[in-house]
């Protein structure tokens, strides 16, 4: 997979603070710093998607579950829309 360069746009409080870790020897750099957060935050994306592919998988085995997710999800779409 090749990677090309994002840009970001963070609060500049919050910069200053990874600076900080940085200089005091916790982060080894800014950018590290952030590349690490976006690759927790792809990983956890991946398991959640993984998780809600077999829990629906798991559910369409067993029709009344499917029923049953149907009705709670119109429950909550009249909920939502306040009727």
């Amino acid at each position: 997979m090749s990677t090309r360069p994002i840009t970001i746009t963070v609060e500049e409080d919050f910069h200053e603070y990874v600076q900080q870790q940085v200089e005091q020897g916790r982060v080894r750099s800014v950018s590290a710093y952030f590349n690490e957060a976006v690759a927790r935050r792809i990983e956890t994306e991946r398991r959640a998607d993984a998780a809600w592919r077999a829990a629906v998988e798991k559910a369409q085995e067993d029709p009344e579950v499917v029923a049953r997710a149907q009705r709670r999800a119109r429950k909550a779409q009249e909920i939502l829309n306040g009727r």
